[in-house]
Parts: C-alpha cells; structure tokens; sequence
C-alpha cells in the first residue's frame, strides 16, 4: 500500500499561528468603532454641520420670503449659489488637506467649521440679492467640504475591516442633526424669530469648531503589515523596499 504522505513538521503550525494572530489583530466593533472617541467627536462636528445644512436648504424660501421680502426665484438662485459652492470648495478643501497638511482632515474641518460662524451672522445682516447670493456661496464652501471630509476622515481613523461600521456611526449621528432642523427648529422659530435661529446656528457651528479642533493632529491609520506578512517578504523585495523603490 502506498503510503500517506504526512506534512513535514512545523509546517503547519506557522500558518494556523499567522491565522490567529491576524484574527486577534482584527479590532472588534466595541473597541475599534464604539469606543474610539475621534468617531464620537466627528459624530459630534457632523451633527453641527448636520443642523446648519439642513436649514439652509429646507428653510431658505421661507426664510427670505419672510425675513429679507424676496419671491421664491431668489431663493433658488441662493440655493444655486450655495451647491455651486459647496463643489467648489469641497473640491478645494481636499486639496488642501492633502498638499498643506499631509492628509490630515482635521484642521480644513475645524477651519471651515469655525468660518460658518460669520458666514451666518453676515447671511442675517445683508439685505440685497447679490448680498445674499455671495454669503450662500460661502456657506456652501465651507459647510460641503467638512460633510465630505468628515465622510473621509471617519473611515480612515480605524482598520479598513471597520470602515464601514465607522462611516455608519458618524452619518447615523449626523442624520440627527438634519432632523433636528425640521419641526424642532420651526418650533424655535416660531417663538424666536430668524434672528435667533441664525444666531443658534452661528453658536452650533463655533462649538462643531471647537469639536473639530481636537482632531487637529489626527492622522489617517496606516494598515502596516506585520507578523507573518512581514516574513512573507522576499529578500528581493526588502532590499527594494529599503532603496525607495
């Protein structure tokens, strides 16, 4: 009878040993997505910019039919000018973040965050089309690039096996805060004013600024590779490596 050829010992063992290693490097969801508070604070920051979108783009015809006495074309073409910006600057701001910044998210978010401040308490004082037209430009390039950047930066915080997840935590808190610029706003309206909601968003969008800036330093994870993969590397490939190339 032929006989059952048997593995050579030792060999075996290195690759189920790889297997779990890289099993127990995985992060799990709790401690990889749930208690990494940089998602939290991003949840937070999107919240803010959440409300302040959301506003902008459902209330404007009411606002300034109510506030400014303009028919509903003008604020169509406010809304133009606000998309248009928000390409331009979502666009630019990526840019940016790379090339200034190396890839960190953080300081265009907190930046732009802060920005929409005065960009809100000009939108309450101008009074002439053109007026209005530049301050929904404005606020559209600095809202739009930190909903994109934020998008961005969630899932570049944690392992690649938890992007998703991550990404989904930051949007499900950021979709809190556009519902809470439907009937809870109106409400505050109602008994306040226009005044007082631009003055509310302009303090939302100075604490989303405040939150952003804990992130100033974050940098995007770098999914290395280690343990076993890095003894897979050929001779060859480490000397190339070690060149540059």
């Amino acid at each position: 009878a032929a006989a059952k050829a048997v593995p050579a010992p030792g060999t075996a063992a290195p690759a189920s040993a790889a297997a779990s290693g890289a099993a127990r490097a995985q992060p799990g969801l709790l401690s990889g997505v749930v208690l990494n508070w940089r998602l939290w604070v991003m949840g937070l920051n999107y919240f803010c910019i959440g409300i302040i979108r959301s506003c902008l783009t459902d209330w404007t015809p009411i606002f300034l039919q109510e506030e400014k006495g303009f028919a509903v074309a003008v604020a169509s073409r406010c809304l133009c000018s606000f998309e248009l910006g928000g390409f331009l600057g979502s666009v630019a701001a990526g840019r940016v973040s790379d090339s200034a910044f190396g890839g960190r998210r953080g300081p265009v978010m907190c930046m732009c965050t802060a920005l929409l401040c005065p960009a809100l308490i000009g939108l309450a004082a101008v009074s002439s089309e053109s007026g209005l037209l530049a301050c929904y430009f404005t606020l559209g390039a600095l809202a739009f690039p930190v909903h994109v950047l934020l998008g961005l930066a969630s899932r570049e915080v944690v392992e690649p096996a938890a992007a998703s997840s991550a990404g989904g935590l930051v949007k499900f808190v950021a979709q809190l805060g556009a519902s809470s610029a439907g009937f809870p706003l109106g409400l505050f309206q109602r008994a306040h004013g226009w005044h007082a909601v631009l003055g509310l968003l302009a303090s939302v969008a100075a604490v989303g600024g405040a939150l952003a800036a804990s992130l100033w330093w974050t940098k995007a994870h770098v999914d290395e590779p280690r343990g076993a993969h890095k003894a897979a590397l050929d001779p060859e490939r480490r000397q190339h490596k070690q060149k540059g190339g």
